[in-house]
C-alpha cells in the first residue's frame, strides 16, 4: 500500500534537510559538511529499513533522495547570488525596472498542469498497487522543484547595469548571472515571449535561460553557452545602449515577431509539444491510457500490450515528435545540403535529411528508429564550425542512422529493465522469509540498480565508438578529419561552458579544464563507466592512433581502456 502524502513529504523534508545541514556546515569546514552529509543520510537509510519492511525501505530511500536533490537544485544558485549582491552594494550600479505581469506565470503554471494532470489522475483514481504510483510520485518531486524555481524567479528577478565596469547583473532566489557586456554575442527584440520555446517541459536541446516576467517585448541576449531572455522596460532602449557600446550583431532593426503560443497559427506546434512533454518528458499520456483501460476493468495482460504497443508508435514517430521539440527546420543552406549528401551517399542512407535548432550548444543529433524514419540536427552553434569539422560530425551521425542506434538503443534498456521487474516479482512471489535474507537481497536489488546505469554507459559507448571509427571511413580525411572534427568541437564547447559557468556560479578553481585532456582518476571513472560518451581525449587519441578502422582491435582496445583508464593513475 502507498504511504500516505503527510509520510511521503516528512521523508522528502529528510532528505532536503540533510542537504541544508551539510551546506551549512560546509560553509565552516567543507570536509565537515560532507562527512554530516553521509553520516546523516547513513542514519536516515538505516531508520528507514528499521521502521519498514525491507522492499518498502528501498521505497522510503528514494524518498529521502528526492528531497536531497531537490534542496540541490534550489540552493545550487545561492552562492552567486550571494557574491553579485556582495558586488552590487560596493558600485554604481543602474537598476533597470523588470516588467511583471501575473498571466506569465499562470501561463507556465497551467502549461504545466496540462503535461501533468494524467499522472496526477493516475495516482488519485488508479490501481492503489501499481508500481506506477511510485514513478509518479518521484516525477511530481522533480517537477515541483522546477515550479518552485519559476515562481521564485517571477517574484525575485532584478536586473542591473554597471556602466564602468560594463557589466550586467541578474539576480533572483534560485538563479543569478553576471555577465561582461563585452562577451553579448547577438541581441534581438522579440515582440513576445515564445513559451513553447521557453518552458523546460516543452523543449529539447535548449541553452535559453528564462528571466521573463510578462508577455511584453523580450530582450534577447546571445552569449557563449546560452541565451537569455528578459522583459524589462524600455527593452529598446536597452538594446541601442548595449549595440553601441561593442560590436554585436544586431538581429535586424524591427522587432522579431513572434506570435502567442496560444494563435491559431501555432497550434500545431503546441499540440506537438504537450504530445512530446506528456510522452517524452513525462508519463501523462501513458498514464492517462492506463487509467482510461483500469476504468472499464481490462485484465492486466491487456494493459501491459497496450503499454508497449504505444511505446512502439511513439518510438516509431519519435523523428518527428523530437523536431517539434527541438524547433527544428530543415536546412535551407546549399552548402550544407551537398555536404551531407556526399556523405549520406556514401554511408548507404541517401535520403536522410539534415536540420538545424536554435542553439548555442556544439553538437548534433540522430533520431528517428529506421532509416527511412531518421533525420540528423545540428544546433545553430554547430553550423559556426569550419566545413571539414561539420563533414566529420555529420559521418558520426550518419552511421547511428545506419546502425539504428536509436531502435537499439531502446531495445536494450527496455529489455534490461524487464530483466529487473521479473526478478523483483520473482523474490516476492517465491521468497517467504525475506527478512531473513535482507541484506543479501539488498545488495543484489541495489546492484542490479546502479549496473543499469553501467549497462547503458556500455552500449552507448560501444556505438559511439563505432560512429566514431566507422564514420571516419566516410571522410576524405579519414580517421584524421574525425579526430580533427570532435577535437574543434570540443575545444569551441568547452569554451562555451566554462564562459557559462562563469556567469552563473561561483569559480573557486580558476583554472579551465579542457574536455580533451587526460582528466582525474575519478572523473575518468564516472566517464567511462556511466556517461554515454567515452572521454573526448579518448576518443581522439585512438582516431590518431588507429589506423585500421572499426574492427576487433579497437573493440578490444575500448573494452579494455574502459576498466584501465577507470582504475589506473
Amino acid at each position: 500500500m502507498l504511504p500516505s502524502w503527510d509520510v511521503i513529504i516528512l521523508y522528502i523534508l529528510v532528505g532536503a534537510g540533510i542537504q541544508i545541514i551539510g551546506l551549512i556546515f560546509e560553509k565552516l569546514n567543507k570536509k565537515m559538511g560532507t562527512t554530516i552529509e553521509i553520516i546523516l543520510a547513513l542514519l536516515a537509510s538505516g531508520f528507514a529499513f528499521y521502521q519498514f519492511s525491507f522492499m518498502d525501505g528501498f521505497i522510503y530511500i528514494a524518498f529521502i533522495a528526492s528531497g536531497y536533490f531537490l534542496a540541490i537544485s534550489l540552493t545550487a544558485g545561492n552562492e552567486k547570488r550571494i557574491e553579485i549582491e556582495k558586488e552590487l552594494r560596493q558600485i554604481n550600479v543602474e537598476a533597470i525596472p523588470v516588467n511583471r505581469n501575473m498571466k506569465r506565470i499562470i501561463s507556465d503554471l497551467l502549461i504545466t498542469l496540462f503535461v501533468v494532470i494524467g499522472a496526477i489522475l493516475f495516482y488519485i483514481f488508479g490501481p492503489e498497487l501499481s508500481p506506477l504510483k511510485y514513478i509518479i510520485i518521484f516525477g511530481l518531486v522533480s517537477t515541483l522543484t522546477e515550479i518552485i524555481k519559476r515562481i521564485g524567479g517571477y517574484a525575485t528577478v532584478k536586473v542591473y547595469y554597471a556602466k564602468e565596469e560594463n557589466q550586467l547583473y541578474l539576480t533572483s532566489i534560485f538563479e543569478s548571472r553576471k555577465i561582461p557586456i563585452e562577451d553579448l554575442e547577438e541581441l534581438r527584440l522579440e515582440t513576445n515571449v515564445d513559451l513553447l520555446k521557453l518552458h523546460p517541459l516543452l523543449t529539447m536541446f535548449s541553452s535559453n535561460a528564462d528571466f521573463t516576467t510578462s508577455f511584453q517585448r523580450v530582450l534577447r541576449l546571445s552569449v557563449p553557452g546560452e541565451t537569455i531572455y528578459i522583459t524589462i522596460h524600455e527593452p529598446e532602449k536597452w538594446k541601442r545602449i548595449f549595440v553601441e557600446m561593442i560590436k554585436v550583431e544586431e538581429m535586424g532593426v524591427e522587432p522579431h515577431k513572434v506570435l502567442p503560443f496560444w494563435h491559431r497559427k501555432n497550434i500545431k506546434r503546441l499540440i506537438g509539444k504537450l504530445y512530446f512533454a506528456s510522452t517524452v518528458k513525462g508519463v501523462s499520456a501513458y498514464t492517462g491510457i492506463l487509467l482510461i483501460l483500469f476504468y472499464f476493468e481490462v485484465s492486466p495482460w491487456i494493459m501491459v500490450a497496450v503499454g508497449l504497443a504505444y511505446w512502439g508508435f511513439n518510438l516509431y514517430i519519435s523523428d518527428q515528435v523530437l523536431k517539434v521539440a527541438m524547433d527544428a527546420k530543415e536546412t535551407q543552406n546549399l552548402e550544407l545540403i551537398q555536404l551531407s549528401q556526399r556523405v549520406f551517399e556514401k554511408a548507404g542512407i541517401p535520403n536522410v535529411r539534415v536540420y538545424e535548432t536554435e542553439s548555442t550548444e556544439y553538437n548534433g543529433l540522430a533520431t528517428g528508429m529506421n532509416i527511412g524514419k531518421s533525420m540528423v540536427t545540428l544546433t545553430t552553434a554547430t553550423l559556426k564550425l569550419p566545413d571539414e569539422a561539420i563533414e566529420g560530425i555529420l559521418a558520426h551521425e550518419a552511421i547511428h542512422v545506419k546502425k539504428r542506434d536509436v531502435l537499439w538503443g531502446q531495445i536494450w534498456k527496455f529489455g534490461y529493465l524487464m530483466i529487473l521487474v521479473l526478478l523483483v516479482l520473482f523474490i516476492q512471489e517465491n521468497i517467504s522469509n525475506i527478512e531473513e535474507h535482507k541484506l543479501s537481497i539488498f545488495l543484489a536489488v541495489f546492484f542490479l540498480m546502479i549496473f543499469f546505469n553501467v549497462f547503458q554507459s556500455f552500449y552507448s559507448q560501444w556505438m559511439e565508438v563505432r560512429a566514431d571509427h566507422l564514420g571516419a571511413s566516410l571522410l576524405a580525411g579519414g580517421s584524421k578529419q574525425m579526430s580533427n572534427s570532435l577535437s574543434t568541437l570540443a575545444l569551441k564547447q568547452d569554451e562555451a561552458i566554462n564562459k557559462s559557468l562563469s556567469y552563473s556560479t561561483v569559480q573557486m578553481d580558476k583554472k579551465e579544464r579542457s574536455s580533451i585532456e587526460r582528466d582525474s582518476l575519478l572523473w575518468r571513472f564516472i566517464e567511462f563507466q556511466f556517461m554515454p560518451h567515452p572521454p573526448m581525449y579518448w576518443r581522439v587519441q585512438t582516431l590518431k592512433e588507429n589506423k585500421e578502422g572499426w574492427g576487433k582491435r579497437i573493440r578490444n582496445r575500448w573494452m579494455v581502456d574502459r576498466v584501465k583508464e577507470s582504475v589506473l593513475r
